[in-house]
């Protein structure tokens, strides 16, 4: 059994994800998600009529074209230029035209020139700004990218449950001959994410282990550094289905929050 170990730190999650970027639709299962999801994306265009939206860590595209689908102008950001590469391969096969941008949420207000009825941060991402510093520029950036009654969607994992149970595998999937296990080791101050990917080849099993550090915000944390921002009527829930949020059970952090125009 061969086994290989590439360890990324918090200081490179371009690293990271550059690395994992030719698995990422395999590990997360893309083409399925547009059948479960659109529906709760469909009702936020319509019930908050968002014609222009900024999908702030966007991954390989799933929620950017997602949203394309649904008739929004759509600006799709991230901090991984291989990431974004898929994006555009993507919305050249489903004839979907979506602006890309490689920034990280920190620097956003200096490179996007326009205003959005929506910023979409979704799939964990806000978790890889480690300091308040970083935190308060982000959701400053994302406030001030919003038109006068913009909405903010935000998706976490749900620390408050993941930091009393220490639950460590998160997920696993096969796929392509593939099998990726990911998992959390939690620390003093952070949790450790990590991607186990195995594959046979020519009958030996190669194992290939990514880390990246996150910080785990509680979902009193995240209201607190949203309201500071200046945003308002927040509103937490279970779920992109927006069921309602529990602490001790919710596997995931949903937020939803207006821009303050008063």
């Amino acid at each position: 059994m061969a086994r290989m170990i590439e360890t990324t730190s918090e200081s490179n999650v371009v690293g990271f994800y550059d690395a994992l970027a030719p698995d990422y639709d395999a590990m997360t299962g893309f083409p399925k998600r547009f059948i479960q999801e659109k529906p709760f994306f469909h009702f936020l265009v319509e019930r908050y009529k968002i014609t222009t939206a900024l999908d702030a860590g966007c991954g390989t595209g799933f929620h950017a074209l997602l949203l394309s689908q649904l008739g929004v102008n759509v600006t799709a950001v991230d901090i991984s230029k291989e990431m974004l590469q898929r994006v555009a391969m993507h919305a050249k096969e489903l004839v979907l035209n979506i602006e890309l941008i490689e920034s990280s949420f920190q620097n956003l207000p200096s490179i996007v020139k326009r205003k959005f009825d929506a910023v979409f941060s979704l799939g964990n991402s806000i978790a890889h700004l480690l300091s308040d510093k970083e935190l308060r520029l982000a959701f400053g950036g994302f406030a001030g990218l919003l038109n006068p009654q913009g909405i903010l969607f935000l998706q976490n994992l749900n620390y408050d449950r993941l930091l009393n149970s220490h639950e460590k595998v998160q997920n696993v999937k096969e796929s392509n001959g593939k099998t990726f296990v990911r998992f959390y080791d939690y620390n003093e101050k952070d949790v450790a994410f990590n991607i186990l990917t195995m594959e046979e080849i020519n009958g030996s099993v190669t194992q290939r282990l990514k880390t990246v550090h996150l910080r785990p915000l509680l979902a009193d944390e995240l209201v607190s550094f949203l309201q500071e921002a200046g945003f308002t009527d927040i509103r937490l829930f279970g779920s992109i289905s927006m069921e309602q949020f529990q602490k001790e059970t919710s596997k995931d952090l949903v937020i939803l929050a207006k821009r303050n125009d008063t």
